[in-house]
């Protein structure tokens, strides 16, 4: 005996709902992992399948959802008091969901005709396009529905969810099928030829003939790999060249598909062809940092240093880009340096951040592995704001408290190298700013202390700025060490040692062996502040060479702004302090030869002139004249921090010089030492620009 159909209930409605939610979670992990995998075998199969099933899910939803709308309290079977609240709620529910797979089936969408995109199945591509006809014709599905109901009896709402369990299990099994005809043919995804795209994280400025000039967020095609860490890549207009491999990025076409509260895709186990090619290449370059992750001799989280490389790249992120007076808009004036002829000094500029930061110490850094010969461990602080670098970087030595090395202690020292004092001041700073410190040990394979390299142990990353948007308090922080690069999230030094445990016990002990990184905040003192008003508006240094960093300001506002006759003129002025003072900052070994030498003639003055701007200035400028400008143009290999070799001959050479120069009383009669070469005359030394490249470069 045959009837109508009983009209499902509003519960029943809502389990159909949830069946199709988790089809359509499903479908979007499948399409994720596809296209996240441009080698994956049937591919485009697959995309055409997914656009279907997207398809064919619209049309289950909108049909659900017309049936759920036109649904009143009197229809259902059983009283419920929210009726309508639920209804509403459902209604939502399938409104979010529909929104869902319209984005993916816009995606999927092809962008030739339907029929080439299905030229594979006519009839398939004709059923789709009717489909799609007959919803813009606006066809009653609720008509549709009574129909198939009227077929199909009770046994409708009998077990759906029995339906789709075996419409999955099919769907799996021709899966299944697929990937054993793929093995049976001997294809081979390592045979299909893909063009990895890297996205870049920030600009790259050409520096010779050769480097591919490209900026933040370019999307570029890598042609090969290089050992020196220098890629080849072509960008969009067809032009190659060499860009470093720090400053790209994987580029994920449809990561825009995953939703938010959908787990990461599981990475797939590198099989042993992968395995064997990652020694061999290892075995075939020079790089210790290289050899030893591909054995997995440091841990997971260690990386080539990113302030590092960044550092010695190019001047952007040294002190002769941000200790450089900038011009304004115009070009007409300096935008933060002015004179005040009312007390002859440099007018003073608040900056809204200016703060001492105190590197104390590093606790439970693991080792970077065994048969590794440790130098020297080093920490760099910047100022970042979690996408880029917002200033220049400094270098911070640090020494072994314990034998085993995994304990870090900073020291307060006079020395620029050796100091952790230091102290960042930026004028208008956005609210994601903070102090961004990476941890590196330069190290040498044992027997092999020639070949010396530099890696990453992780890094800590301190806000300036609350959650209520105050400034931070003046106190000391125990910073969490993380592994990566800054711009990895999530990712641990040693993930051996678990952060997250199930017992509150077993918490506190894991965080015990958690690297960290303490360091401490302060608010600049009276003498301190006065010298901060005079600095550019974004810069971090060294507490030590504060003094000496506001002399140099003055000294140049006196040049360019007092003493000038013509302040249109763009003549390069003859100053040979002002055009190496900059560069004298990177180079901690002749800074403190400098402030060693300067603090020796300040001793003779008396304290009347040691007052004195003036003559403060003037005997600087001699100092430096005497001591350090023959230095710079010596034959002195390039200044590494932490560098064994080239730190150890350029104490040589810089001793010599001094020990000439204290027998004469001056610098200068070490000139005459042919123990020591320097560098061809050239008239550009003596020469500082009024309007250089670094002055017209915004920071």
């Amino acid at each position: 005996m045959s009837g109508k159909t009983p009209t499902p209930s509003l519960k029943h409605l809502a389990k159909e709902a949830d069946t199709l939610k988790k089809k359509l979670d499903k479908l979007q992990k499948e399409c994720a992992t596809v296209f996240n995998n441009p080698s994956a075998s049937n591919r485009q199969d697959k995309l055409k399948r997914f656009y279907q099933d997207c398809v064919d899910m619209r049309n289950d939803m909108t049909d659900l959802n017309n049936r759920i709308t036109k649904m009143t309290k009197a229809d259902e079977p059983t009283k419920m008091s929210n009726f309508d609240s639920k209804k509403d709620d459902e209604v939502k529910r399938l409104t979010k969901m529909l929104d869902q797979v319209k984005e993916m089936e816009k995606k999927l969408e092809p962008d030739e005709t339907e029929e080439d995109y299905y030229s594979d199945d006519q009839e398939y591509a004709r059923k789709i396009k009717e489909e799609l006809n007959s919803e813009e014709d606006g066809v009653d599905e609720d008509e549709e529905y009574e129909e198939e109901g009227e077929e199909e009896g009770e046994e409708e709402y009998t077990d759906e969810e029995g339906s789709y369990e075996e419409e999955d299990s099919e769907y799996e099994e021709e899966e299944v099928e697929e990937e054993c005809e793929e093995e049976e043919n001997g294809e081979d995804d390592s045979d299909i030829k893909v063009e990895p795209e890297y996205e870049l994280l920030y600009d790259f400025v050409a520096q010779k003939k050769g480097d591919l000039e490209v900026k933040a967020g370019e999307i570029v095609i890598l042609r090969s790999v290089r050992d020196d860490s220098w890629w080849v890549c072509e960008n969009q207009n067809g032009e190659t060249g060499l860009v470093p491999s720090n400053f790209l990025k994987p580029h994920v076409k449809y990561s825009d598909l995953m939703t938010e509260d959908d787990p990461q895709t599981p990475i797939s186990p590198r099989t042993g062809k992968e395995l064997w090619g990652s020694i061999k290449k290892a075995l075939s370059e020079t790089s210790a940092t290289d050899v030893l992750h591909a054995f997995g001799a440091v841990p997971p989280g260690f990386r080539l240093p990113t302030s590092a490389r960044l550092h010695s790249l190019n001047e952007k992120h040294t002190l002769l880009n941000y200790g450089a007076v900038k011009l304004s808009n115009s070009n007409l004036f300096y935008k933060d340096l002015f004179y005040n002829p009312a007390t002859s000094k440099v007018r003073p500029r608040t900056a809204r951040i200016q703060k001492v930061v105190t590197l104390l110490e590093a606790k439970n850094i693991p080792l970077p592995g065994e048969k590794v010969v440790v130098h020297s461990r080093l920490a760099r602080l910047s100022l970042f704001d979690g996408s880029k670098f917002l200033s220049n970087i400094v270098t911070t030595l640090a020494h072994v408290t314990d034998k085993e090395g995994r304990n870090w202690r900073f020291l307060v020292k006079p020395t620029t190298l050796e100091s952790s004092e230091c102290f960042v001041r930026i004028a208008e700073p956005s609210n994601q700013i903070g102090i961004l410190i990476e941890l590196s040990v330069v190290f040498s394979k044992e027997g092999d202390p020639e070949k010396v390299s530099e890696l990453s142990c992780g890094w800590a990353f301190k806000p300036m700025f609350e959650e209520n948007g105050t400034l931070i308090l003046n106190k000391e922080y125990d910073l969490m060490v993380n592994g990566g690069t800054p711009f990895e999230k999530d990712v641990e030094v040693d993930p051996s040692i678990a952060r997250r445990t199930s017992s509150r016990f077993m918490s506190l002990l894991s965080r015990n062996k958690q690297p960290t990184l303490v360091i401490k905040t302060n608010a600049a003192n009276n003498e301190q502040k006065e010298r901060f008003d005079v600095l550019p508006s974004v810069v971090v240094g060294k507490v030590p060479y504060l003094h000496s960093m506001a002399l140099y300001r003055h000294y140049l506002a006196c040049v360019l702004l007092r003493d000038r006759d013509n302040l249109q003129s763009t003549e390069p002025v003859f100053e040979p302090f002002l055009a190496h003072f900059p560069q004298l900052l990177e180079m901690p070994d002749l800074t403190d030869l400098l402030l060693e030498r300067w603090d020796l003639k300040l001793k003779s003055k008396s304290r009347t002139d040691r007052r004195d701007v003036e003559v403060l200035v003037n005997t600087l400028v001699s100092t430096f004249t005497e001591w350090i400008y023959p230095l710079m143009h010596a034959h002195l290999p390039t200044y590494k921090a932490g560098y064994p070799n080239s730190i150890k001959k350029r104490a040589e050479l810089i001793s010599a010089f001094k020990i000439k120069g204290e027998q004469k009383n001056t610098g200068l009669a070490a000139m005459l030492d042919p123990s020591i070469e320097y560098e061809p005359f050239d008239m550009k030394e003596l020469s500082f620009s009024v309007n250089g490249p670094q002055c017209i470069a915004a920071v």
